[in-house]
C-alpha cells in the first residue's frame, strides 16, 4: 500500500493514521474523524439555512400588504382632508379679524369724527 506510508497526524485525534485534507478548513482527518467533521459541518449549515429561512420569513412578513398599502392611502387622504380644513378655518378667522378690526376702526374713526364736530 503506498498510502501507508504517508501516516500523518490526525487533526481531532492526534493519532498517526492515514488523512484526508479537509478542503474547508484545511486541517488533515483520519476517516472517522473526517466523517464526523463533515457532520458537524452539514448541521451548521443546516443551522445557517434554517437561519436564513427565518429571516427571509420575516423581512417578507414585513413588506406592506394591499391592506397596509389601503391604509396609508387613507391616512394621505386624512392628512389632505385635515389641511384642507385646517386651511378654510384659518381663512374664516382671518376674514373675521380683518372684519372686526374695519369695524373697530369705522367705530373709532366715527366717535373722533363726533368728538371734532362737538369741539367745533
Amino acid at each position: 500500500m503506498a498510502m501507508a506510508n504517508n501516516k500523518t497526524q490526525c487533526f481531532k485525534c492526534n493519532k498517526k493514521k492515514i488523512t484526508f485534507t479537509c478542503e474547508g478548513c484545511l486541517e488533515k482527518f483520519c476517516l472517522m474523524d473526517l466523517t464526523a467533521h463533515q457532520q458537524i459541518l452539514n448541521e451548521e449549515l443546516n443551522h445557517i439555512i434554517n437561519d436564513y429561512g427565518q429571516f427571509k420569513y420575516r423581512i417578507n412578513e414585513q413588506k406592506p400588504n394591499s391592506h397596509d398599502l389601503s391604509l396609508i392611502n387613507e391616512i394621505y387622504q386624512w392628512e389632505i382632508n385635515s389641511i384642507e380644513k385646517i386651511q378654510r378655518k384659518a381663512k374664516e378667522c382671518r376674514d373675521i379679524v380683518i372684519k372686526s378690526s374695519q369695524i373697530f376702526l369705522n367705530n373709532i374713526e366715527m366717535k373722533f369724527n363726533n368728538l371734532t364736530e362737538q369741539i367745533k
